[in-house]
């Protein structure tokens, strides 16, 4: 009986990792949906800012900027996505190698580990966002760093290192430069008002597209991030699927065993009391017992 118990005790807890994954799955399918859902809309908002970009030109600053090249590595924090930080991380490296030791910022605490395994130390390290909701939180305070670092001179170029989004359970490692903000060659130009200030204009412009163009990457990052999990979370469910049944077929020879037992042990029980009462009656009647 102990060892039904204990089957029954494997099946109980596979049938509720069972919900947990499924639940899990669910959400990243959600989130994913939501990733890509959003990815046309920010593209048109970065495709509408190429035109000012065109009219404004570089920066005289940024013409004669010599500064150092840094990086921001956008991973994950949550598992179940199998080497999607790994491959990322060793992209960063090696990007780090070509470019120098710049500053670097980690999003992501599972990178960050990773980093210190590797000896490099981030110039920051921040909460890598699960949701598309989540995004926000991260770009603004990011943008203005990074603006902050640029301005001071402590960042010449700057480059993102993230996941590039080739279909459900498939990404590759990309390098996305972000610094300086060049209009794409070929954009139209707008045409500015006298009445506006250039300088003021380009400061929020430049802000405008650095967070569009990081915004449309990331989500590219997320929806790749999501889609690992799902492929991983559906693999992970075929698996349980197969050892629950596994599981369920023991328990049922389990049981049977059991009851072939107990009804040999009764059969057993009932010959032996006949023997008895037999063995009995005899010996009242004056019958010879064999010895």
């Amino acid at each position: 009986m102990s060892r039904q118990r204990a089957l029954e005790h494997r099946l109980r807890t596979l049938r509720t990792l069972g919900e947990a994954i499924e639940a899990l799955r669910a959400l990243s399918a959600q989130h994913f949906r939501s990733a890509r859902a959003r990815l046309p809309a920010a593209r048109a908002y970065r495709d509408e800012l190429d035109p000012l970009l065109a009219a404004l030109g570089p920066a005289p600053a940024d013409r004669d900027r010599d500064g150092p090249a840094g990086i921001v590595l956008f991973a994950a924090d949550l598992g179940l996505v199998g080497d999607y930080t790994a491959r990322l991380l060793r992209e960063a490296l090696e990007l780090r190698r070509e470019l120098g030791s710049g500053p670097l910022i980690c999003v992501g605490g599972r990178a960050a580990a990773g980093l210190a395994r590797a000896d490099v130390r981030p110039h920051r390290t921040y909460p890598a966002p699960s949701s598309v909701a989540g995004l926000t939180g991260l770009l603004l305070p990011l943008v203005d760093e990074v603006l902050e670092l640029h301005r001071l001179g402590a960042l010449g170029a700057l480059w993102l290192v993230a996941a590039r989004f080739e279909g459900t359970g498939r990404f590759r490692p990309a390098r996305v430069p972000l610094l300086p903000v060049v209009a794409p060659p070929g954009a139209p130009a707008l045409r500015i008002s006298v009445y506006c200030d250039p300088e003021r204009l380009r400061r929020a412009v430049v802000r405008e597209a650095l967070y569009a163009a990081l915004y449309e990457t990331l989500l590219e990052a997320l929806a790749s991030e999501h889609g690992k999990r799902l492929v991983t979370a559906e693999s992970a469910r075929s698996w349980l699927d197969e050892r629950i049944q596994q599981t369920q077929r023991r328990v049922s020879e389990v049981r049977r065993e059991t009851s072939t037992q107990e009804i040999l042990e009764l059969v057993g029980g009932a010959r032996a009391s006949r023997r008895e009462k037999t063995s009995g009656r005899m010996g009242a009647w004056g019958w010879r017992r064999p010895d």
